[in-house]
């Protein structure tokens, strides 16, 4: 069987100032497009798999760049209705020493907000498919949306696909006691999350144990963590955990924790050059390494921790690097655990 994986969510252009400039000083912005589901897309595209984006996109110059941009990534567009007449648009500060980056969000009306399930077969498009991904990202954008993103991850459960979410909460987009239903709701068809404690523990609600309050979060995750799972039958949960010493420095390690065991990388301190989609490249990365030996979560961390690092060097959203250069990465950083 062909190997198909699909994501799902929105793709949007971004503005970016130069030079490190705050908004109010500067005159211009530098364009691009991305979105997470996108940058996962893309991302596995370079890895060398097959990959689909499903979205709405607007009937003009702004949707036409978006699928230019995918496709010259090598992901199919097949499945990308076109309507409405807005492109969701965000704006990136990009930060610098102890300033922090800053991104201010212009998507409320975007196209994708206007879609429905009965622009798609999704016979059609599910049909031979491998793997799906979502976000929490595409709950929050407005209820026929997150509608249409739930639906899909419930087909492809009765029909043995594999689903990945990525938690991906954000603040801007609606509150917790807005996103607490839509969460509870989705994670009952998914098999691979990528979390954190906070998502366990208050978006779904899974209780911690007296006394361990004051634990360490690795306590506090491998006390929620197989809870969740148990409940929900989710296989794995992977995740960073990110120190900042600067806008500019930073080290991740990863983690993922299974019902009755867990790994924890060594953290891999590196400079930024473009922070934006790091997490989306992990997610990617995890994939890749899931889908090569699912058997072998600690090579999915690992890998999925370089392609997070090496993103953090790339304009853009996405990863464009291949699964080799990737993996030359892990040689020489000593955490290629398992050579393939």
């Amino acid at each position: 069987m062909a190997e198909k994986i699909i994501t799902f969510g929105e793709i949007m252009l971004r503005l970016s100032t130069p030079n490190n400039y705050t908004i109010n000083q500067t005159n211009s912005f530098i364009s691009n497009y991305g979105g997470g589901e996108a940058n996962v897309a893309i991302a596995l595209s370079h890895m060398g798999h097959k990959t689909y984006f499903m979205s709405k996109l607007p009937p003009n110059q702004l949707g036409d760049g978006a699928i230019g941009h995918l496709r010259k990534h090598g992901v199919n567009t097949d499945y990308i209705v076109r309507g409405s007449t807005t492109m969701g648009i965000y704006f990136l500060e990009t930060g610098f020493g102890g300033r922090a980056s800053k991104v201010i969000y212009n998507r409320k009306h975007s196209a994708i907000t206007r879609i429905q399930l009965d622009e798609f077969n999704l016979d059609e498009v599910f049909k031979d498919a491998t793997w799906f991904h979502v976000s929490g990202i595409s709950l929050a954008l407005n209820d026929r949306v997150k509608v249409f993103a739930i639906a899909c991850a419930k087909y492809c459960k009765e029909h043995g696909i594999p689903v990945s979410f990525d938690f991906n909460y954000r603040a801007k987009l609606w509150t917790i006691e807005e996103a607490i239903p839509a969460y509870r709701e989705i994670i009952q068809y998914v098999d691979v999350t990528f979390g954190s404690f906070f998502d366990a523990n208050t978006l779904i609600g899974i209780p911690l144990d007296k006394g361990l309050e004051n634990a360490s979060m690795h306590e506090k995750r491998a006390n929620v963590f197989p809870k969740l799972m148990e409940k929900y039958g989710v296989k794995y949960m992977f995740g960073t955990d990110r120190v900042i010493y600067s806008a500019t420095e930073n080290s991740l390690a990863g983690y993922v924790y299974s019902k009755d065991n867990f790994y924890l990388s060594e953290p891999i301190k590196f400079m930024i050059y473009d922070r934006i989609g790091g997490g989306d490249a992990f997610a990617s990365g995890v994939i890749h390494g899931l889908l090569k030996d699912f058997n072998d979560p600690k090579y999915a961390v690992n890998f999925g921790l370089a392609t997070s690092v090496l993103k953090h060097t790339i304009y853009g959203d996405a990863c464009t690097l291949t699964a080799e250069e990737i993996e030359e990465f892990m040689n020489q950083n000593g955490t290629a655990e398992v050579q393939r």
